[in-house]
């Protein structure tokens, strides 16, 4: 993956300054691209960004006001390490409706500080130092960076545009391996936008069956889908899933939370029990002020989910037509998510030059998808969750910018 490394002194440096020298862990880790283009861009004027993946909105007054009043009524001290109950019953009645399943919120569920913290510890729940994660290539550039946190190593499963960058099963069960021990999946997908549908995800639960396989399935982005004809499933609504998979999920996305960081994973006693341990080293807790204002986004807050999907739908088709008319680009109409691929090869550009040329001379910042794995090279990523002002105004300088080329 072409992600810039930990920016730290090197080992000799330290050890010349009489520093203590840092683990080879800090310093292999990943830095993903989208970061390093948004700090490339502080340092130009006047840029409109389809860099960095968060909702244009902020979070709906109703629940600030319900984290407000819990915090001012003394809600400022110490939670469960797996959530408040309130949250944890308020999310599963959402989840058991949604899905059809049955989690209990006692023992089946976890609040987490984000999605990422519940993807962490799924994976050093399930897996061993050593052992064989199954992750989509193109695919979340945290994931790798978290395999590699926890020393566990990433068997890439190939996407292609062909398919509209959907897992399909077939790849799945080409890539595992004898120490295959986890598969993750992502739909709707960062950074592709791809959904896998229906039958193609119960091959995929066959696979893990017959291959005794977790799956841990994020679906933080599972809200925002657009078209009628398309459905997004839950693997772990499917026979035999339930006991064998962790559903991370998140309210960053849904309902315009990044900052709050809450996320939270179902999945199986044993592996919630587990997480909870570990949730106890490493932050504690969520604060229970903010999870009250979860609560309140659970049972009230669906306009603001409404009011997102129509602006990034009508924002997803404007990207989508003005970069069929641009020279030298293409890209797949994306089921969900709020993400789409835009393949750059016949530029002659491979897609980290792409970006920084695009940055510089037209001011507009999109995301190199080589950080996203080996088969992101030559496409980027844009993230259309801008106002339509700003997209059209960015799609505009991009077209410009590609017809002087």
């Amino acid at each position: 993956m072409d992600t810039m490394r930990g920016k730290c002194l090197s080992m000799k440096c330290q050890e010349e300054l009489g520093m203590p020298v840092i683990s080879r862990r800090a310093q292999d880790a990943l830095y993903p691209s989208v970061r390093e283009m948004f700090e490339l861009a502080a340092g130009v004027p006047d840029v409109i960004s389809f860099a960095v993946g968060e909702p244009g909105f902020d979070t709906p007054r109703p629940m600030i006001d319900a984290a407000y009043q819990a915090a001012i009524h003394g809600d400022t001290h110490y939670t469960p390490n797996r959530g408040t109950l309130a949250l944890r019953e308020a999310w599963c009645r959402y989840r058991n409706v949604q899905d059809d399943t049955d989690y209990d919120p006692d023992s089946e569920i976890i609040v987490t500080a984000g999605g990422m913290e519940a993807v962490y510890l799924a994976m050093i729940s399930t897996l061993d130092a050593g052992d064989d994660i199954l992750i989509s290539d193109p695919g979340y550039a945290n994931y790798f960076g978290q395999a590699q946190m926890t020393q566990t190593n990433v068997v890439p499963v190939p996407l292609y545009e062909d398919n509209g960058f959907r897992m399909r099963a077939a790849d799945v069960e080409a890539s595992i391996t004898p120490r295959t021990k986890a598969l993750l999946l992502n739909s709707p997908s960062n950074p592709t936008g791809a959904i896998i549908g229906p039958d193609e995800l119960a091959a995929i639960a066959d696979v893990a069956r017959r291959h005794d396989l977790w799956v841990i399935s994020d679906e933080v982005y599972r809200a925002f889908v657009y078209d009628d004809h398309v459905h997004c499933l839950s693997i772990s609504a499917m026979p035999g899933m339930k006991e064998r998979t962790v559903v991370v999920d998140s309210f960053s996305k849904t309902f315009a939370m990044t900052g709050w960081r809450i996320g939270c994973a179902f999945g199986p006693k044993s592996i919630i029990d587990q997480m909870t341990v570990m949730q106890e080293n490493v932050v504690s807790c969520v604060p229970g002020a903010l999870q009250q204002g979860a609560v309140a986004a659970l049972d009230g807050s669906a306009d603001i989910l409404s009011t997102m999907k129509a602006a990034y739908r009508a924002n997803r088709d404007t990207v989508a037509q003005a970069v069929a008319g641009m020279p030298l680009v293409s890209c797949d109409v994306p089921d969900g998510a709020f993400y789409i691929l835009v393949n750059v090869a016949a530029t002659g550009m491979n897609d980290r030059d792409f970006a920084i040329r695009l940055l510089n001379e037209a001011h507009v910042v999109v995301t190199p998808a080589s950080g996203f794995g080996s088969r992101g090279r030559g496409y980027v990523r844009l993230s259309y969750v801008g106002t339509s002002e700003d997209t059209a105004e960015g799609l505009r300088r991009m077209k410009a910018w590609l017809e002087r080329l």
